[in-house]
């Protein structure tokens, strides 16, 4: 890129040419009226649909292609306009209320120190020499309580055939720390011309999550703790959000797959809600004199400290024309550059069925004892069921003892467990036990006198807490004596190191696999602050998920068996660890996890006496089927209705492999469905 002297001269139109071409706008050569119309770019290119008059080209840079135009004001870096060219939705239109950025650098005895874009001009501006990307710098930031800051932000957008990428570092030489950068910002996202609503989209345990943007607004937070109604999506289990309605989106995007920093997708109503009662949107462009309009931010959370640097994660919008599978699809083009299956036993990729059974809960309800299983098994094995996965087999039972994966001695010996998995396993069942290891029992001597060194901790010195679960009794059902959990470092290598010494217990009994509940969430926590578990701080606890997944898969291959890693809903980037999913669905359920992955194994819970539709479920979207009679406290005997459904659909699978499971899913794409004249929702 080629920097323009800001000494030189220049008559108007060679200023603009070489703007145009790539040369940086020096804050002293800025004019007060900028054309840069669409003849000074690289404009003419094909548009599906007829370019809108455009009402305010003046001191911008653009950079458009056949899916998008987008244009950036030259003094301040503001993204004033955004179009799909695939539809004509100016998705972001008035130029006055467009932002770049908004910083905090919180001080010692105020926490509450914003930067904001609007008032940071531009240090430079340039444009590549191909069009297709621009430079932006900002630097000695004006903060508005602390003064000027020796804080640079340097930005760069590129818009090619991935879509329109934003990517950003913060380098940080003032004395404060900054902990959030929202970058890029939609100050005045739209609803298309000619639509009635608008919608938010995300994956949410494996389906999908839809929230109205307009003509209602769902507030996601205290309406206390906020100036405007708003709504925060977290990465990693949501890497995209999409803004759609029912034939037209815009896809947005975390292209990274290191999870070093949480991202939130925010959205903002402004100045508030018309009538609060309903959460109705104001209709009109103002109220009150306030100016109305939806703020869509990408809130970063890199935490630079003084003196440190930090590059922001890339994120990348693209507008679609037609059905949400078309945002969907620009994620996953994404994510064949980076994802691998992980190794899998056979007969978790073959059509099969599971029970999962709980055998005592933290109320010690003791139901079975460990020489009992091979009962099950013979049971499992008459209904043709290739694994039981077994609940509240730990010290303690279900959720109680956390991360303890010892035995019971209530429940018998560990030789005992180990011979009633061989005899069970004989017979062609596989036996997966339940592990946990994302919290902590904070009731435990071994938590209170060691594990606590390894909980993450909150910027005050204090350990996260989850509010754990309740179980059977009315006393811990009225939520009096409940076990409390402490959220766990996963980046701490002794924590880690706990949870292998744990892990192994499960293959020295000679199981077929786990099923790691809760790998895909941290309850309260994010960041873990502590000084001394070896990562830097803060550090996002996520990242050490993907850590803790190498270590497990390592332990397992060492010891030569063929074992299957499965969890409940991991999230998308955990896949790559763990080969099973498994979750709960209800009428409702969008399968966009499936979408996304048509080939990962994922299971649902079938618990209804004659749960035919919930087998239907299983039928259409490719799941497995998990028996689970009383909550998973029964024996298959017990649903006869249920279990006879269930073998003739997997029947069904398996004489119609070919199209029934080793086949790409494709929901609803590639065909309609009409029932008398009328469009009928259920199949795939």
């Amino acid at each position: 890129m080629e920097q323009i002297s800001k000494n030189r001269k220049l008559p108007r139109r060679e200023f603009l040419q070489a703007v145009a071409a790539g040369g940086t706008l020096a804050p002293a050569l800025r004019p007060a009226t900028l054309g840069m119309s669409d003849s000074a770019s690289p404009a003419n290119e094909p548009s599906s649909v007829a370019p809108a008059e455009r009402h305010d080209d003046r001191d911008v840079v653009i950079l458009q292609n056949e899916t998008l135009r987008v244009s950036f004001d030259v003094h301040s870096g503001a993204l004033v306009g955004l179009e799909s060219k695939l539809t004509g939705w100016r998705i972001e239109d008035r130029r006055e209320l467009a932002r770049s950025f908004v910083m905090f650098a919180p001080l010692p005895d105020r926490h509450f120190n914003p930067i904001l874009g609007e008032k940071n001009k531009l240090a430079s501006i340039a444009k590549s020499a191909d069009g297709k990307s621009v430079a932006f710098v900002w630097n000695n930031l004006e903060s508005e309580h602390a003064g000027r800051l020796d804080i640079t932000l340097k930005g760069t957008v590129t818009l090619d055939e991935h879509g329109l990428s934003f990517d950003a570092e913060v380098i940080n030489h003032s004395p404060y720390g900054v902990e959030s950068v929202s970058y890029p910002i939609l100050g005045d996202l739209t609803v298309p011309e000619g639509e009635k609503a608008l919608t938010r989209e995300n994956l949410a345990y494996a389906g999908m999550q839809r929230v109205p943007l307009y003509p209602t607004f769902t507030n996601e937070r205290g309406y206390f703790g906020v100036d405007y109604p708003i709504q925060m999506v977290p990465t990693p289990g949501r890497p995209f959000v999409l803004v759609s309605t029912e034939q037209q989106g815009l896809y947005a995007g975390a292209h990274d797959t290191s999870s070093k920093e949480l991202i939130e997708w925010t959205f903002e109503l402004k100045p508030g809600y018309e009538n609060s009662l309903d959460n109705k949107n104001p209709a009109i462009s103002s109220i009150s004199g306030h100016a109305v309009s939806l703020v869509f931010s990408v809130a970063h959370f890199p935490f630079a400290a003084a003196g440190e640097s930090a590059q922001l994660s890339r994120v990348v919008m693209q507008p679609y024309k037609g059905t949400w599978h078309k945002g969907v699809d620009v994620y996953k083009q994404w994510r064949k550059t980076w994802f691998r299956r992980p190794a899998t036993p056979a007969w978790a990729r073959d059509v099969h069925s599971w029970q999962q059974l709980n055998i005592n809960s933290s109320e010690d309800d003791l139901r079975l004892r460990y020489e009992d299983l091979p009962k099950i098994g013979r049971d499992c094995a008459k209904y043709g069921v290739k694994a039981i996965q077994l609940v509240g087999w730990n010290n303690g039972g279900q959720d109680r003892g956390n991360p303890s994966h010892d035995t019971d001695p209530r429940l018998g010996t560990k030789e005992q467990l180990r011979d009633a998995i061989a005899q069970v396993q004989a017979m062609g069942v596989n036996i997966i036990l339940f592990n946990k290891y994302t919290w902590s029992d904070i009731t435990t001597e071994w938590f209170r006198k060691e594990l606590t060194r390894y909980a993450a901790l909150d910027p005050y010195g204090d350990y996260y807490q989850y509010q754990g679960y309740r179980y059977q009794t009315p006393t811990q059902l009225a939520e009096i004596n409940p076990r409390r959990f402490a959220v766990m470092c996963m980046n701490s290598r002794e924590w880690r190191k706990v949870c292998a010494r744990e892990f192994r217990k499960s293959i020295d009994l000679g199981a077929a696999g786990i099923l790691y509940d809760e790998v895909q969430h941290h309850g309260s926590a994010n960041y873990c602050f502590a000084s001394d578990h070896g990562h830097h701080v803060p550090a996002n606890v996520y990242a050490g998920d993907a850590l803790l997944g190498a270590d497990l898969r390592k332990i397992a291959a060492e010891s030569g068996h063929d074992f299957l890693f499965s969890g409940e809903d991991p999230y998308d980037l955990e896949l790559r660890h763990y080969s099973l999913s498994y979750f709960r669905i209800n009428t409702d359920h969008t399968p966009l996890h499936r979408y996304i992955d048509p080939y990962a194994s994922m299971m649902v819970a079938a618990s209804g006496f004659n749960d035919r539709e919930m087998i239907n479920a299983c039928l259409l979207y490719r799941y497995v089927i998990s028996y689970e009679p009383y909550n998973f406290k029964g024996h298959l005997d017990d649903f006869p209705l249920t279990m006879e459904y269930g073998r003739k659909v997997d029947a069904l699978r398996r004489r119609y492999k070919e199209y029934l499971w080793d086949t790409e899913f494709r929901d609803t794409r590639g065909a309609e469905v009409l029932v008398d004249g009328k469009t009928y929702a259920n199949y795939s």
